[in-house]
């Protein structure tokens, strides 16, 4: 038999992977990027994200958020 994933489930699994992803930066950036993230806002929020992250590690947080 399938899994079946509640949304909610989803949510929780994107959030570790998360904070995974960025535990090793600083508390401030941290949370600049997870506001970034929650506030999604197309290629204006990439850029931003490559901008404190850099281009690969964006893409790598956005490929593992893709459903």
């Amino acid at each position: 038999m399938g899994e079946v994933f509640r949304p909610k489930d989803l949510l929780k699994e994107r959030k570790k992977f998360i904070e995974e992803a960025l535990r090793d930066l600083s508390p401030g950036v941290r949370d600049s990027v997870i506001y970034i993230l929650n506030s999604w806002r197309g290629e204006e929020s990439k850029d931003s994200l490559i901008k404190i992250l850099g281009k690969r590690r964006v893409e790598d947080i956005l490929k593992s958020l893709e459903v």
